[in-house]
């Protein structure tokens, strides 16, 4: 959505800013010939409804790239600390020795 209004927002500075240089030599977008008796307020306001749908853009790509903020620990941990798993075998954290579960041989490979 952010990209489709970026691109609308320089659209619409390019044709705002743009019909006021323009008329300075007596030329004018045939897009925006309907409104030639309204210039220069016409391209002024234009131009700024693009900046501002651009600032939009930018500030909207910007919140969703920030970073999202961390979940509290649970009273008694520390943050960063694992959670332990609720289900099946408990889960084994740093410093315990890890079993390993013991596996059939499987045809064709040596033990």
């Amino acid at each position: 959505m952010s990209s489709i209004m970026m691109r609308i927002g320089i659209l619409f500075a390019v044709l705002g800013f743009g019909s006021l240089a323009l008329e300075q030599f007596d030329y004018e977008f045939r897009l925006l010939s309907w409104a030639t008796d309204m210039q220069p307020g016409f391209g002024i306001v234009l131009g700024l409804v693009g900046l501002a749908l651009i600032g939009g853009s930018v500030a909207m790509n910007r919140a969703k790239s920030a970073p999202q903020p961390q979940q509290q620990a649970a009273p008694g941990q520390f943050p960063g600390q694992q959670q332990p798993y609720a289900g099946g075998q408990p889960q084994q954290f740093q410093g315990q020795p890890q079993s390993q579960q013991q596996y059939p041989q499987q045809p064709g490979q040596q033990g």
